[in-house]
């Protein structure tokens, strides 16, 4: 019976994330112990006897290829994560995984091997987006990607350039394959070899429009990886100890997860008689919009937010219970909106402002209001007679047509009060003249 062999633990890759001008990583390293499945139906786990010479010397054996190694994260800049232009269009940041280690057991004569990494799950979305024009997380995998064993066949060394084809995903285990297209041999232990993949990840953020979130642990991004035999099948649940585990130890690896996130705040109250909204907790820059009623109603102000994210929209007064969205916009797009409730301002209104004090009869007054909601009252200081006033429909101004006045009371004055409930304003006097 041919013998299978699952992988149990290797060493990790060695992560460098980088931006277009050199991003840099914290330093972590360790050594992990090598496990495997016995090829018999007991399916018990044991070491790998690295001396076992029966299990070497036999070619058709195909025993699975492991190594030991260490991780190492090294640069500078690396707490920049990848890299905003200053009008959000554009991401760029260079992602390098870098795999160095050492043979502990042999392949069969020629056989190729695969180098699997296991991705962090906050890369899942990206990895599994796709363009309207076919592209994947895979294209943004660059032609400088290879394989290299430098001990390999009587001392010669081998490299392998990563061609598109050698590249798979496996969406169910979150896991980048690369297929080695190079057979090993004379790698019966402590051989080197080194994998080195490099991925555009800024580019593959702007095209696939997918931002990469905050470590869902608050603390860092994890990689697990092996380099194996081509059949071998990983066994991915060990990989998660402290010797085998490749970290970024920094939590926010794209700040444009953040814009795109940062709903701005309103503050309240937001009184109806208030013809400002101010709010903050806005992206330095963006464009917030207030609207009435809904997510999607009429915009009723606009601002440009501030370097410390606060924002001042002016707007039309609105009445008590209206509900008012803020939303902000950059070249990233956002989601959520901030909300409040307008109130009822129950101070005493001021006195109306009229745009004549004196007219004939068969005029038009017009007057203003102060707040949406409050009545207007209009009665003869001699009489006390009331008298009819039309209110706008935004409750903003209203309009008194006083031939609606007995010319044979005329001369007369007619006071106009705004009412706020119980509190009344200041009265505001027009004088109402005969024609002749």
């Amino acid at each position: 019976m041919e013998a299978k062999i699952m992988i149990k633990s290797t060493k990790m890759v060695s992560v460098l994330l980088a931006s277009l001008t050199v991003l840099g990583l914290m330093v972590s390293t360790g050594v992990a112990t090598v496990r495997a499945a016995d090829n018999g139906s007991a399916k018990t786990t044991q070491k790998v006897d690295t001396k076992a010479q029966s299990k070497i010397a036999d070619p058709k054996a195909g025993i699975g290829f492991l190594t030991e190694g260490s991780t190492t994260f090294e640069g500078s800049n690396m707490l920049e994560g990848v890299h905003l232009s200053n009008d959000f269009s554009l991401t760029s940041g260079i992602l390098q995984i870098s795999y160095t280690g050492k043979t502990t057991v042999a392949l069969a004569w020629g056989e190729k091997t695969k180098t699997q990494i296991v991705m962090p799950d906050e890369f899942k979305a990206l990895m599994n987006k796709t363009t309207a024009d076919g592209k994947t997380f895979l294209d943004y995998i660059e032609p400088s990607s290879y394989f290299y064993a430098p001990n390999n066949q009587g001392g010669h060394t081998q490299k392998y350039t990563y061609k598109r084809s050698d590249i798979s995903y496996d969406r169910t285990n979150n896991v980048l394959i690369l297929q080695n297209q190079i057979g090993l041999f004379n790698l019966l232990s402590s051989q080197t070899l080194e994998a080195h993949v490099y991925i555009d990840l800024g580019q593959a953020i702007t095209d696939l429009g997918e931002r990469i979130p905050d470590a869902y642990n608050k603390s860092f991004y994890q990689f697990k990886s092996v380099v194996s035999s081509a059949d071998a099948i990983p066994d991915w649940s060990l990989l998660g100890n402290a010797e085998s585990e490749g970290k970024i130890n920094w939590d926010k690896l794209d700040q444009g997860w953040t814009i795109v996130n940062q709903v701005p705040t309103i503050h309240t109250p937001v009184k109806d008689t208030d013809t400002k909204v101010i709010g903050g907790n806005a992206p330095a820059g963006s464009t917030v919009k207030i609207r009435a009623n809904s997510e999607d109603g009429p915009v009723i102000g606009t601002a440009i937010a501030g370097v410390d994210g606060t924002y001042i929209a002016d707007i039309i007064q609105q009445k008590a219970g209206t509900k008012l969205f803020a939303d902000q916009t950059t070249a990233l797009g956002a989601k959520g909106f901030g909300t409040a409730i307008v109130e009822h301002d129950n101070a005493v209104p001021p006195a109306l402002s009229l745009d004549a004090t004196r007219v004939k009869w068969g005029e038009v007054v017009n007057g203003k209001i102060s707040t949406p909601g409050h009545t207007i009252e209009a009665v003869d200081m001699f009489t006390n007679k009331k008298y009819n006033v039309t209110v706008s429909e935004d409750g903003l101004s209203f309009s008194f047509d006083t031939s609606q006045i007995d010319q044979a009371s005329l001369p007369t004055n007619i006071a106009f009060t705004e009412h706020n409930g119980d509190q009344v304003s200041g009265k505001s006097i027009l004088l109402v003249m005969p024609t002749a």
